[in-house]
């Protein structure tokens, strides 16, 4: 079983006892004020909470994510909310035939009373659930939890961890594929790169053109080297996909990157558009890791001073590069290049 399996059977699973908890209390107060009432209504909640969960978890966040990526907000958004409606009528009509033990109350279930009120309940839950999962997708992984709980409201000190990484090439590539092509390619790569990241329990903080900025709460980061483990864990992935890279874009992707963490300040930036901003001389560091990287031919440059908190996973190398001279710094930065052997 993948690492993404295990995660999507947890959240499925988490999902479930929210519904089996809720759907007995709705069900006894818009339908029958009994016990019996209430623990039929678990086994839809399991039936109804497994076909609509796994859709969303599983078809359109799994294996057709990115045909329903291609359809735009809105369509997506009115296509799996109309699936997802037509998943809990059929759940229900399942968990009724199963408690009745009756073939018959399949068929009469479309036809119950009681829809008056399920069907308007789950419509509007179905819908803010596929809005925020969509937005969620939009703004970053638990960035809207950020907002809604106004963790970054007030700006604050926190120990962070950064990656940078960019591709090798960027500018040859581009003239090469052209920018239609170029933008597929990076657009794959980014798709690619997300297993990784949620694996290592990391977050995009950005793009920036080719460039993308990876980050972690510092004790989330150096846990078992998770950072360091997101970046060869991508360059995995990249090789795994080698012959499907070659065969649409006529080349490979390489990267190389930068890894500093340390002290920001972080907070919400922006008033016509918000959005978690985080400011230090950290984020700074990194970026010229990895821009040595690039001038020296070298995959990974991660700093002595965060690599002094870590251990390294098992075949992972680390070479001393120096104290490093970098732009726009007066201090010197021991680095070390890291390999995996």
């Amino acid at each position: 079983m993948t690492s993404a399996t295990r995660r999507r059977l947890k959240q499925l699973f988490g999902i479930m006892a929210v519904v089996c908890a809720i759907t007995p209390v709705f069900n006894v107060l818009t339908d029958s004020v009994t016990v019996r009432a209430a623990a039929l209504r678990v086994i839809d909640g399991v039936i109804v909470t497994a076909l609509v969960g796994g859709f969303l978890l599983f078809v359109r966040g799994g294996r057709l994510r990115g045909w329903f990526r291609r359809l735009g907000f809105l369509t997506d958004l009115v296509l799996s909310s109309a699936i997802v409606l037509g998943l809990f009528l059929i759940g229900r009509a399942i968990g009724l035939m199963v408690t009745s033990l009756s073939l018959r109350r399949f068929v009469t279930s479309f036809g119950d009373a009681h829809l008056v009120y399920a069907l308007p309940y789950f419509a509007l839950v179905a819908v803010v659930v596929q809005f925020l999962q969509q937005m969620n997708r939009i703004v970053g992984i638990n960035v809207l939890r950020y907002f809604f709980t106004g963790a970054y409201h007030r700006p604050h000190a926190e120990e962070r961890i950064f990656l940078f990484l960019d591709l090798e090439g960027s500018t040859q590539l581009a003239e090469r594929l052209g920018s239609a092509r170029y933008f597929e390619l990076l657009r794959q790569f980014v798709d690619d790169l997300t297993e990784p990241v949620l694996e290592s329990r990391g977050a995009i903080y950005q793009y920036a053109g080719d460039e993308v900025v990876i980050t972690w709460p510092h004790e989330a980061g150096a846990r078992e080297a998770a950072c360091v483990r997101c970046f060869f864990g991508i360059r995995a992935v990249v090789a795994e996909r080698a012959t499907a890279y070659q065969r649409q874009f006529g080349v490979v992707p390489r990267f190389r990157g930068g890894l500093h963490g340390g002290t920001v300040t972080a907070g919400e930036l922006g008033d016509l558009r918000q959005e978690i901003v985080f400011v230090g001389d950290i984020l700074n560091t990194a970026a010229r890791l990895e821009e040595y990287a690039k001038r020296a031919g070298l995959e990974l440059i991660a700093s002595g001073a965060l690599l002094e908190g870590l251990t390294l996973p098992r075949g992972v190398v680390a070479s001393r590069c120096g104290e490093l001279e970098l732009r726009g710094k007066d201090a010197r930065v021991t680095a070390y290049s890291l390999s995996d052997g």
